[in-house]
């Protein structure tokens, strides 16, 4: 969806999220608040008002922060997706940011894949779709947030990725067939990696418990779980313990229905080369 820039409420939430991943990186590391200014360049005031969510600051310093703290970039991508400002909704944002932090992440689908693992082919090809007046300005910048994104998976200790999938999903056609082979490609290499589980129900399941609607369990360090669930429009974060709960038990019950993850590959692998 094209970007609204987050509400000045919002961007204050953010701000106090991002000050506490600071407060948190800096703690791991074992550096007081003057040894991270100093390593960083920047001053020990500007740290603290950072970690308390009173100010704000530039990309730059947050990529020197990074690097003084060993962060491997969980302070960088968590500013691109809370700050950049391209492409995502602002009910997202939220969502978004927890990502980059998440510890374990599992995702349901029943109508698209979901945005952390789509290929830039095939984000065109549904951007397009959903959006037919959007610019290809608007285009690109929502392509750019997808990539923001995906960034946390290619890191050396990417969350954990528990990833059920609706065999409808795969089967969805494009006017270029290449789209969803290169889906599919990209979904056998993530099957692969090993802190990502992938399964798929199959299509002629009677009755599953993911009939309801696709969702999304994030559970992050310090800040506990939540389900997070999206219409064509809007999105919500829910974080009471009994719907995260009961969201949970679908998951479970889902993961039963899906096929294990060596007949998933071989499912997805027949819906490849069947793809002409």
């Amino acid at each position: 969806m094209v970007g609204v820039k987050a509400s000045g409420e919002g961007q204050a939430e953010a701000g106090r999220r991002f000050g506490k991943l600071l407060r948190k990186s800096r703690g791991q590391a074992g550096l007081s608040q003057q040894e991270l200014a100093a390593a960083a360049m920047v001053s020990q005031s500007l740290i603290s008002d950072i970690e308390q969510g009173k100010k704000g600051t530039r990309r730059d310093v947050v990529v020197r922060l990074d690097n003084a703290l060993a962060a491997r970039g969980a302070l960088v991508d968590f500013w691109d997706a809370a700050f950049s400002g391209v492409g995502m909704t602002a009910y997202f944002r939220e969502a978004a940011e927890a990502e980059q932090s998440a510890s374990v992440i599992r995702d349901y689908s029943l109508g698209l894949v979901p945005g952390l693992f789509q290929v830039e082919q095939y984000v065109r090809a549904i951007s397009r779709l959903s959006l037919p007046e959007a610019s290809p300005e608007e285009i690109e910048q929502i392509v750019k947030a997808r990539q923001l994104r995906q960034k946390v998976l290619g890191r050396s200790h990417p969350p954990t990725l528990i990833l059920v999938l609706d065999e409808v999903v795969l089967r969805r056609r494009f006017r270029d067939p290449d789209v969803m082979r290169a889906q599919i490609e990209h979904l056998l290499e993530l099957s692969c990696h090993p802190r990502t589980t992938l399964q798929i129900v199959p299509i002629d399941t009677e009755e599953h418990h993911g009939l309801g609607g696709s969702f999304t369990l994030m559970k992050v360090p310090g800040s506990g779980e939540f389900v997070y669930i999206e219409s064509q429009r809007t999105g919500l974060s829910l974080k009471q313990p009994d719907v995260v709960a009961s969201y949970e038990r679908v998951f479970a019950e889902l993961r039963g229905a899906a096929l294990p993850v060596a007949a998933s590959r071989l499912r997805m692998e027949e819906i490849r080369g069947s793809i002409t």
